[in-house]
């Protein structure tokens, strides 16, 4: 078999590090490789050269992503993979948040980041269950999301087969399945409608934000992802992952796949063996930081006059909009819905006011009223791409095919038209480019 050429090696894994922020250093040339030539073919070549040297000069799709991604990564997982973090996560994390929250909020939000086929994201809600005798009474959102939309159509439909289940005991499985066709176990519907899917490249994409949910999280399991990234790559996820965290929130990555390093803004815990994560309102030193060194005390400078005292002015109310956002942010969104409803009756024609309103609604799971609230959008400003794209992933939640591909035509339009860089309005940060790709997944073109 033809080696590939070095050169082209070297600039294909420099492209890929950039792109997809996959770590291929020399040593592991070997392997990428192996998945150029597997993944040339699905791409199209029969040269693994001309495929190496056909990467380094186009803006990938999101198709050819997940094709690459598929070939370079391992997308093995299972229920309950590791169980140790799962009973952390049920009796040391949950069972806090739960007795806490009991009489206000009731709210609870986990991250499956790099969900794979599901099987993690499910696990999550099964402890949920178990955590909660009373689950319906409580708003329990869980986000699941991966680069991979074949994964992702997987994960949707919330089928597997038994290998899926080895290590996991048969009374979770009885419990929380029911026989499917082909000799498969599909997924309680009550729990699956606690699951968000969604594409996202923790690479490249704008994260935390309102429009992607990945804001206010109580827990981001980030599992056997780290260990693809370059470090630079890693410190970024890490800290934009911590900054998708509430104070005191968690994230359970595998301890062997980063250095510590890569956590400095973390207090690091050992719980029953499982390594975590914390949230701190201040930095801890971990790591690589500095050591803090006591400065020699600098002479006493002498005393001026003290300057006369002017009344500080009061600072003004925040705005009605500027408050929703903060407090959605911030995963207080009873709070969040009453400001917006302020901001709505201040500004009835602000559309900007009612899709942040839709949003809200959307994460507290009131659909319709979310759905309700982008119409208005739409009928205030017909080209709100946000909105269009909104209504697309709602309508596709609800198994409203027609409805959904509609509206994500009408956003592929109007992201066509604009340039990959500029910034989507009211999207935290989102470029079109980006947005476009989103679409683009969610339509499987």
């Amino acid at each position: 078999m033809k080696p590939i050429d070095r050169n082209l090696l070297g600039e294909a894994s420099r492209f890929i590090a950039l792109r997809m922020g996959l770590h291929f250093p020399e040593e592991r040339w070997p392997d990428l490789a192996r998945g150029l030539r597997t993944a040339g073919k699905e791409l199209g070549f029969e040269d693994p050269d001309a495929c190496a040297g056909w990467l380094t000069t186009r803006e990938l799709t999101v198709r050819q992503i997940e094709i690459l991604a598929s070939h370079l990564t391992v997308g093995e997982t299972y229920f309950f993979r590791d169980p140790a973090s799962f009973d952390v996560l049920e009796h040391e994390i949950l069972a806090p948040l739960v007795s806490g929250r009991a009489q206000a909020g009731r709210t609870l939000r986990l991250w499956s980041a790099g969900c794979c086929t599901g099987e993690e994201a499910y696990s999550l809600a099964i402890t949920c269950a178990r955590a909660l005798p009373d689950l319906k009474a409580w708003n329990v959102s869980i986000l699941a999301t991966d680069l991979n939309t074949r994964f992702l159509a997987k994960a949707e439909a919330g089928v597997y087969s038994e290998w899926s289940f080895r290590g996991t005991p048969g009374r979770l499985r009885d419990r929380f399945f029911s026989p499917a066709d082909d000799k498969g176990f599909a997924i309680d519907p009550t729990l699956k409608d606690l699951i968000h899917f969604s594409y996202l490249n923790l690479a490249e994409d704008a994260y935390p934000s309102l429009h992607n949910r990945t804001n206010a999280m109580d827990v981001i399991f980030c599992r056997n992802v780290l260990m693809y990234f370059t470090p630079d790559h890693q410190r970024r996820v890490v800290a934009a992952l911590h900054r998708c965290l509430v104070d005191g929130g968690r994230l359970v990555v595998n301890p062997a796949e980063a250095s510590t390093s890569a956590f400095p803004m973390f207090a690091m815990e050992d719980i029953g063996g499982v390594t975590l994560y914390r949230k701190t309102s201040r930095p801890t030193c971990v790591g690589s930081w500095p050591e803090l060194v006591s400065p020699v005390p600098a002479p006493p400078a002498p005393v001026a006059p003290a300057p006369p005292v002017t009344p500080i002015a009061a600072p003004p109310p925040a705005a009605p909009l500027a408050l929703a956002r903060t407090c959605a942010d911030q995963g207080r969104l009873e709070e969040a819905l009453a400001s917006c409803e302020d901001a709505i009756a201040a500004e009835r024609t602000n559309p900007a006011a009612h899709f942040l309103c839709a949003t809200v609604c959307d994460e507290l799971g009131r659909v319709e009223e979310a759905i309700v609230a982008l119409r208005k959008v739409l009928y205030l400003d017909q080209d709100f791409v946000l909105a269009h794209h909104a209504l697309g992933g709602l309508y596709r939640r609800l198994n409203k095919r027609k409805e959904s591909r509609r509206h994500l035509a009408v956003a592929f339009e109007l992201l066509s038209r604009r340039g990959r860089d500029e910034i989507v309005p009211d999207s935290d940060g989102m470029t079109c480019g980006r947005l476009l790709e989103s679409v683009r997944a969610m339509t499987g073109a």
